[in-house]
């Protein structure tokens, strides 16, 4: 006789089974979406603190922020003290080598210590071309053809 008393929760039962997950789910949402905020934000600060570093080294607030930081994209692949002694030297230039680093300690900060070592490298040197144009230097093969042009002309 109890089982007709149990039929009108069946409905209810089910319509609960069938609704939790759904509104567990909603308050997951608000979560993700909180956190992907966060991590939105650090985003944006990070780039804020990038970009308040190149203005201060700059002394302007008024360069094109986008193509340093796909110069410096484009930097972090040199991992090695001797790509960047060589990128270094072939640039004939360390004028700019502040810049690089800036860029460096916000995109790839692991790669700021061969960096560093290749620019003490180029400053110690009495001619950088020597470390690329010297009898003895072996380079990688990209380097090797941009020393190539460089060193021909010397």
């Amino acid at each position: 006789m109890r089982a007709p008393a149990l039929r009108p929760l069946v409905p209810t039962a089910l319509l609960a089974a069938l609704l939790l997950p759904g509104l567990t789910a909603c308050g997951g949402d608000a979560d993700a979406t909180s956190g992907s905020g966060a991590a939105s934000r650090a985003e944006d600060e990070a780039l804020a603190d990038w970009e308040a570093a190149l203005a201060d080294e700059l002394g302007t607030g008024t360069f094109d922020f986008a193509a340093l930081r796909q110069a410096a994209a484009a930097d972090c692949v040199r991992t090695d003290a001797a790509d960047w002694t060589v990128e270094l030297a072939l640039s004939g230039d360390l004028s700019t080598s502040t810049l690089t680093r800036i860029g460096l300690e916000h995109a790839c900060a692991d790669v700021v210590p061969a960096f560093d070592e290749a620019v003490a490298t180029v400053e110690q040197a009495a001619d950088p071309l020597d470390l690329v144009c010297g009898p003895d230097v072996e380079l990688s093969g990209e380097a090797a053809l941009s020393a190539d042009l460089v060193c021909a002309n010397r």
